[in-house]
């Protein structure tokens, strides 16, 4: 099969029989379940900051309005406040908390009482030096328990991605071994082999092996994008060439189901890796495919908007259940097939994953949504206005 023709509005593959329509100006936004990124929100630390403060404050205000006067009576309720907030929020805000406590202590409760500052004595100084010790004795003690934790549920999920990795080499590399091993051993010891029989062995052999290499070169690819082991080289490519060089290497996909590409005109140009980017792609279809029967059509789309252009592959598969449309795209995340007497379609359950990591390394977003009439609907998106690398 020859790649796509990719020189229309409405263009086909060989055999496709139905129309889609996908302008530019209605593209679907991702779901509120998707993984598109949100709006900037307010850095977490300083707003832990100005809480220890306000609680400070707030028991300042109880207390002065609550009649007490007296600076000893005062005391206790403004080391508990540090505490606390040592206690739930760590040594940074605790530390914050301690001085908002003096000087609150120094405002509302150091004669005259007339809410005002006056100058500090050898007493408040003594109340500022405690406070601060508990916030950075707590604080501190509490931030190394939360480490101590953290490292402790990395470890744990960390044993439990070697047990899923374990699992999944187990099976996926056993499977193709014992075709090819299977193949090839009868193939020396059956001398009376016809031409045909030799054949099929030779063919069962070569698919084996294909599947045997798609998961190596699958690991070996997730390892480089979670060690960012490689560089984004951008350049500027119609985004038909970029859906044309995934179709070129998924020929043999294309031979068992018709395929639709529909792109508007006067589709932007984006900016991704030549080499990297096509393979989102390819995953993404090679996915659509392994998840639809044979013969059902796969459909390409892309459409433009204000800062993004989105690129999306439908299918006539199982679908995805709305709980697993985020994990779809987790390591070795597979979903069950009822037709299928394993109850899993065979893969290393890495492609999506593969494709969410390329698609954020060039800046964007990717997102899988139900499809009406039954399918998937799985879509990247690429910012708009950036100078290529």
């Amino acid at each position: 099969m020859s790649p796509l023709p990719l020189n229309g509005g409405t263009q086909s593959g060989e055999g496709a029989d139905m129309e889609i329509s996908h302008p530019a100006s209605t593209h679907p936004l991702p779901p509120a379940d998707g993984s598109r990124a949100t709006s900037l929100q307010f850095p977490s630390g300083r707003l832990l900051h100005l809480g220890s403060a306000l609680f400070v404050l707030f028991v300042a205000l109880i207390l002065f309005y609550g009649g007490a006067r007296k600076p000893m009576a005062t005391t206790v309720p403004f080391l508990l406040s540090t505490l606390v907030v040592a206690i739930l929020w760590g040594r940074g805000p605790a530390i914050t908390g301690a001085v908002a406590a003096s000087a609150a202590f120094n405002f509302f409760f150091v004669p005259p009482w007339d809410a005002a500052f006056s100058i500090p004595t050898v007493e408040e100084a003594v109340l500022l030096a405690g406070m601060l010790a508990i916030a950075v004795a707590v604080g501190t003690s509490i931030e190394r328990m939360r480490r101590v934790r953290a490292e402790a549920d990395q470890y744990a999920a960390s044993e439990r991605l070697q047990k899923v990795l374990l699992s999944c080499i187990s099976h996926d590399l056993k499977t193709p071994l014992t075709g090819v091993i299977g193949s090839l051993s009868t193939l020396l010891e059956e001398r009376a082999l016809g031409h045909e029989g030799r054949q099929e062995l030779l063919t069962i052999a070569y698919r084996e092996a294909k599947q045997l290499d798609r998961f190596v070169t699958q690991t070996l690819e997730m390892s480089r994008l979670e060690a960012e082991a490689f560089r984004v080289r951008k350049e500027r490519l119609d985004v038909r060439a970029v859906i044309d060089r995934a179709a070129d290497h998924l020929r043999e996909v294309f031979e068992e189901r018709p395929c639709r590409v529909e792109l508007p005109p006067r589709l932007p140009a984006v900016d991704v890796d030549a080499i990297l980017f096509p393979h989102a792609l390819i995953n993404i279809i090679d996915n659509a495919a392994k998840y639809s029967p044979p013969g059902t059509p796969i459909e390409i789309t892309a459409c433009a908007g204000l800062n993004d252009v989105v690129i999306s592959v439908a299918d006539r598969g199982i679908g995805i259940p709305v709980e697993h449309l985020r994990r779809v795209f987790e390591k070795f995340s597979r979903l069950r097939q009822p037709a299928s007497a394993a109850g899993v379609v065979g893969g290393t359950g890495l492609g999506l994953a593969i494709a969410k990591g390329i698609a954020e390394a060039h800046g964007g977003a990717i997102w899988a949504e139900r499809r009406d009439g039954g399918g998937t609907i799985v879509s990247i998106s690429l910012p708009l206005g950036g100078d290529p690398e």
